[in-house]
């Protein structure tokens, strides 16, 4: 029986059950198994409970639960939640008078999900207490102190970063749990550093920092709406960021090499600096493509044309370090010989070359494509 009219109980705290009966419409088309009557005499014989029972759990008579299992009458539409609580049953599955399979078994699968979730976390909390008890007793037994369990604590706070604290945050995983694990990393990485008096600390912090900028920045500013400003420019933002945090980055462990000993000069500005803003430069010019009123061909042509143009300007530098410019030469395509692959220096000369001539070809390729989907679309035009 398919029931297709209208329902609705607004202000009607005492409407008639059959009104709610009429909530299946041509929408949903829900198809009643049996007559309500049956369904509630099935569901009470399943629980063992009598119509004396059934009327006294719900406060009404023992004639008016036969009337409804008659289908005389039907319950007051203030008694579904109670009755469907006392049979074990949805409401859904009350109305319908038939059992919601798929939803019974959704719900029997997020039980399962949720004792395997916690049985995955209480595993884990066991293991820590396993690992830390030990450790702080061999500790104490052998150095007298507690010197290296720290390591083992911000360790097992890392992993619990990874495995436990996902379950506990509720919302804004994608913001709180980067951020809390890099935490938990750089108290890691601060132990060390004092366990083992480095200071190499800022370094392999800012590293970490780095990278985590570069993978979830861009989503970040795709995502929250205070980035709305600069979300056409999402790229242009996350490099120039990136730009930033890797001069200082290169500004420190610069700082580091000269105050243990490894350099004596400042390569940060003779070096580095410049490297990095050629770099960050040719970066933004090959975005900029994107802005170029051209298909996607023609936009990538341009790119891998540019990036094999890059094998020109290896021939062009000249440096007084010879070591340096050794390393130069091995890039000069100029100085490719596919006749000696065993010289030295000839085979990373013929790589780079093989290498410039397939980004050259590719390029082609992808012109042709562009300039003929071009053609096409003007004569369609």
């Amino acid at each position: 029986m398919i029931f297709k009219c209208r329902f609705c109980v607004k202000n009607l705290q005492n409407a008639n059950f059959y009104a709610i009966l009429c909530i299946a419409n041509n929408q949903r088309g829900i198809v009643m198994e049996s007559s309500f009557g049956a369904f509630l005499r099935q569901n009470r014989q399943n629980k063992q409970l009598t119509q004396k029972d059934l009327a006294s759990l719900l406060f009404v008579s023992e004639s008016a639960v036969s009337k409804w299992e008659k289908g005389i009458s039907h319950p007051d539409i203030t008694l579904l939640p109670k009755l469907s609580e006392i049979l074990g049953v949805s409401e859904h599955e009350l109305i319908t008078a038939s059992v919601d399979h798929q939803a019974r078994e959704e719900k029997s699968q997020a039980r399962k999900w949720r004792a395997l979730s916690f049985s995955w976390s209480l595993f884990f909390y066991i293991a820590y207490a396993v690992a830390l008890i030990p450790c702080f007793i061999c500790n104490l037994a052998i150095d007298k102190t507690l010197s290296w369990f720290w390591i083992v604590v911000a360790s097992l706070l890392l992993a619990f970063s990874f495995t436990n604290l996902p379950r506990l945050i509720k919302r804004n995983k994608l913001l709180f749990l980067p951020l809390l694990e890099f935490v938990s990393l750089c108290i890691l990485l601060g132990v060390c550093a004092v366990y083992t008096r480095g200071n190499w600390f800022f370094i392999a912090t800012l590293s970490t920092l780095l990278g985590l900028l570069i993978i979830f920045l861009p989503i970040y500013i795709a995502k929250y709406k205070v980035f709305a400003k600069v979300k056409k420019y999402n790229d242009f933002v996350t490099v120039a960021v990136a730009f930033i945090l890797l001069n200082i980055l290169l500004i420190v462990i610069n700082d580091y090499t000269l105050s243990n000993g490894y350099g004596e000069k400042w390569w940060y500005v003779r070096i580095a600096l410049p490297i990095v803003l050629v770099a960050y430069l040719v970066l933004n010019l090959l975005l900029s493509v994107r802005f170029l009123k051209i298909n996607k061909c023609l936009k990538t042509s341009v790119i891998l044309g540019f990036i094999a143009l890059w094998y020109m300007v290896p021939p062009c530098i000249k440096v007084a370090n010879v070591n340096l410019q050794q390393e130069i030469d091995q890039a000069n395509i100029f100085k490719a010989d596919f006749s000696a692959w065993q010289v030295n220096g000839a085979l990373e000369n013929n790589i780079h070359l093989i290498i410039f001539l397939s980004l050259l070809g590719v390029a082609l390729v992808f012109l042709a494509f562009g300039l003929l989907l071009r053609s096409k679309k003007r004569k369609n035009g």
